[in-house]
């Protein structure tokens, strides 16, 4: 007996599963639809996390490579030490927990890379580091041509800063000019942790556009820095288990002591920019990820339970027939949960693909965009699995409603023919609903009435991708229209302008600052400053650059969107997110601490209460203007570290540069807008990756949309039969299936752009701000933006029901209306 029910059970299950399998079979289609929906979802968000999880591994191993430092020990500007001073001094003061230390010569220089008719003339940095063979402290990795060696000891050999050198395009090896004309061959490109992504001293992204760092032995710059035998850097590993901030804390004390007259900043990696900036990216590109992945996770469970439930609900016949047979509730619900269980195993499976590929295309525009030493990209195998978790049980728990929903109702309940069981379900208010025009003209209309539900779950699905697009391409629009912004503040009416900028302060009228704005080179010129300062307003606090300008220049003005321009009343022009997040107003007084110089030299620092006059677009919100003519705020008479020129006319910006890159002061020249280049250059690469992202929002809109429109004429057969039989054209029901996925789509689009303006909003407010500060970036959707999303939400998705046409055309009208009630 127990043989004979053990054999029956083995075949009741053989033949629950060949059932199931022939369901899929019936709705292959649909089943591949949703199968592809549920891959993209999972795919995208494996694929995306996975870019996350390989940029962290091997961005430490990199890190751990080329051991940076965990202390850095930096000398006050123009302060400088004997060499082995620094290193003996912190080996004394920490002697169990300091593992290495290297001491290093740093000073600020002008770099010729020209080349051809290229002139790149950059402010710069040259490092002078140890050259022998033991490991070293923040060690150069050559990404091309060859590190530096023992034998370029005193030599002029150097290398270039990778991000540099491939910004510009530079050969692996070749020569440089730096300040005083002297020439460097440099014979290779160097990797640094200090320079994973080079920041500007202010944290700004992408500087290797305006910033050349030039690496060479310690003796080379001694000389060229005229400080023989000096140096005014230490960074420092520590051993494992040493406490970071404890040792920073007796190091910062003690130098005092063990160095007395020099002044040192003691900081730990945490507060390096680069790597600070880059762990701030990473974290926050992986949670904007998991929104963006959480949408088409939405999508894919709600495309899911809708098939789930049409399914089951076209085969509610059977289900009622089986129940008055006395077939228990559970077994009647295994053949419906196992087909959803094969499509989400299914989609799962195609996932894993679609996840790797997807990671691997992202890798090849972010190994471009940030060289390392060592990309490490082994395969996610937990991340995977828990996805695949994810998009197994998610879809199987929607498909648990439908189901539970088709077993708890009475057998004659379910047996009930299609039309009654639809009509029952109608929104009271709407069973009245007149509509005018032919009755071809109401059905689309009627038929989204008689299944609020299902037409509401399409609408979310398509929504959810929509929104997605929106949020991801939006961030793109809003940091292309910041871009735009910047451009048109900076160049304003004179795009042509260059910003020339000195070694040190000197007097106004002084030799240095009058042979840069008499040159035979220059049409026009204007000297000013730049410098330091924190505002103060009301508890908030702001770090500033004040730029001492002719407010109402003929050459150059900040636009104002408040306020009015007056050189007469001392007061100050605030960048229009600082006035934002100072909270202060036209008219009110904000407190600007800043360096002052006296009569006799000495330099204090000042507090000074100032109106705010103007509020300005720049986008970068440390950006401050105070007018020349109230230079006594800073100094007793005026000054100038900076000047803008305007190059004769037949005079190109190049020729002025070289012309100028060889004056006495001059320390950089720089041509307006070309941090803004860098960043168009940088979105023109990330577009090539945001095509594949609107593809794959495409794919699932167009999916979710032809499933709906495919179940719907399985349901729908015998009306279409019906009116077949009646001389009702073929083109006439497609009409009417595009009508209604067209209504649909428009629900799904209004809804779509409206989520996805709230994701964009609140990602700029939270992740983008917090990995960049300093850059005012407004929510923007751009229109071309708006037409894609109204492309995939109407267009397409009106489209899906014209795949139908050549199935409907070969309907068999007897064998279709040949059903047994």
């Amino acid at each position: 007996m127990s043989a004979t029910s053990s054999g029956s059970a083995r075949a009741g299950s053989s033949l629950v599963v060949r059932w199931s399998l022939r369901d899929l079979r019936a709705r292959w289609l649909q089943v591949a639809a949703i199968a592809i929906v549920i891959a993209l979802g999972t795919g995208s968000y494996a694929g995306l996390s996975s870019v996350t999880r390989w940029r962290r591994i091997s961005t430490d191993a990199g890190y751990d490579a080329l051991r940076m430092y965990d202390i850095r020990v930096h000398l006050a500007e123009n302060t400088k030490a004997p060499a082995d001073s620094l290193a003996a001094a912190a080996r004394e003061i920490a002697p169990d927990d300091i593992n290495a230390a290297d001491e290093r010569l740093i000073g600020n220089i002008q770099v010729d890379a020209s080349a051809g008719d290229q002139a790149i003339l950059v402010p710069g940095a040259i490092y002078g580091v140890p050259v022998d063979a033991a490991p070293h402290v923040n060690a150069l990795d050559a990404a091309q041509g060859r590190a530096l060696a023992p034998d370029d000891a005193g030599g002029d050999v150097a290398m270039l800063e990778r991000n540099f050198a491939k910004h510009y395009g530079l050969p692996p090896t070749g020569t440089i000019t730096v300040s005083g004309g002297r020439r460097l061959a440099y014979v290779g490109q160097a990797l640094t942790p200090e320079f994973f992504v080079v920041t500007s001293e202010r944290g700004d992204l992408l500087a290797e556009a305006n910033f050349a760092a030039v690496f060479t032995s310690l003796e080379t710059a001694q000389r060229l820095l005229g400080a023989p035998g000096m140096v005014n850097d230490l960074v420092v590993t520590l051993r494992e288990g040493a406490d970071i901030e404890a040792v920073r804390q007796r190091l910062e004390d003690g130098l005092r002591s063990a160095l007395p007259g020099v002044a040192a900043e003691v900081t730990t990696r945490d507060e390096d920019p680069a790597f600070r900036l880059n762990d701030r990216d990473i974290e926050g590109d992986q949670q904007v990820y998991d929104v963006l992945a959480a949408l088409i996770f939405a999508g894919a469970v709600g495309a899911a339970f809708n098939l789930t439930a049409r399914v089951v609900e076209s085969q509610r016949r059977e289900i009622g027939i089986a129940m008055a047979l006395g077939v228990s509730p559970w077994r009647i619900a295994v053949r419906p949960m196992l087909m959803g269980a094969e499509i989400a195993l299914l989609g799962v499976l195609v996932g894993a693909g679609v996840g790797y590929g997807l990671g691997q295309l992202m890798m090849t525009f972010v190994r471009d965009v940030q060289p390392l030493p060592e990309w490490r990209t082994p395969f996610q195998w937990r991340l995977f699995g828990v996805v695949a978790g994810m998009g197994f049980v998610l879809p199987l728990v929607a498909t648990a409603w439908p189901v539970w929903r088709a077993v708890s109702v009475p057998p004659i309940a379910a047996i009930r023919p299609a039309y009654r069981a639809a009509a029952s379900r109608v929104v009271p208010s709407l069973r009245f609903l007149r509509l005018p025009g032919r009755t071809f003209a109401q059905l689309p209309v009627r038929n989204i009435v008689r299944a609020p539900r299902r037409a509401l779950l399409t609408a979310l699905g398509i929504a959810a991708a929509l929104a997605a697009l929106i949020a991801f391409v939006g961030m793109i629009d809003s940091f292309i229209e910041t871009t735009h912004r910047g451009d048109a503040e900076l160049l304003g009416g004179s795009p042509g302008r260059l910003d020339v900028g000195f070694g040190r302060f000197f007097p106004a009228d002084a030799p240095q600052v009058r042979a840069v704005l008499e040159s035979p080179l220059v049409a026009e010129g204007e000297a000013g400053a730049r410098l330091g300062g924190t505002l103060r307003h009301k508890g908030h606090e702001l770090e500033a650059e004040v730029h001492l300008i002719d407010v109402d220049s003929a050459i150059w003005k900040p636009t104002l969107i408040a306020g009015s321009r007056d050189r007469s009343t001392p007061g100050i022009y605030l960048s229009e997110l600082a006035a934002k997040q100072l909270g202060v107003r036209i008219g009110e007084t904000v407190a600007l601490e800043h360096p002052k110089v006296d009569a006799t030299g000495a330099i204090t620092t000042v507090r000074d209460e100032l109106p705010v006059l103007g509020v300005h677009p720049h986008p970068l919100r440390f950006v401050t203007y105070i007018d020349t003519n109230h230079y006594a705020l800073f100094a007793p008479a005026p000054f100038a570290n900076e000047a803008t020129v305007i190059p004769a006319p037949g005079v190109s910006a190049d020729e002025v540069k070289r012309a100028l890159f060889v004056m006495d002061g001059v320390s950089s020249i720089q041509q307006v807008g070309a941090t803004a280049k860098a960043i168009r250059d940088f979105l023109d690469q990330f577009v090539v990756v945001l095509r594949v992202v609107e593809g794959a929002m495409l794919l699932i809109a167009l999916l979710i949309a032809f499933n709906s429109s495919s179940i719907s004429m399985d349901e729908r057969a015998r009306e279409h039969a019906t009116m077949f039989a009646f001389g009702v054209p073929v083109g006439t029901v497609v009409r009417m299936a595009m009508v209604e996925s067209l209504i649909l789509g428009v629900l799904a689009t209004a809804g779509g752009v409206g989520l996805g303006w709230v994701l964009l909003r609140i990602l700029l407010a939270t992740r983008v701000a917090a990995t960049l500060p300093d850059i005012y970036i407004k929510a923007t959707i751009g229109t071309t933006t708006l037409l894609i999303a109204a492309g995939l939400g109407m267009l397409v998705v009106a489209a899906a029901p014209v795949l139908h046409w050549r199935r409907l055309a070969r309907t068999d009208v007897p064998a279709t209306l040949k059903v047994m009630e």
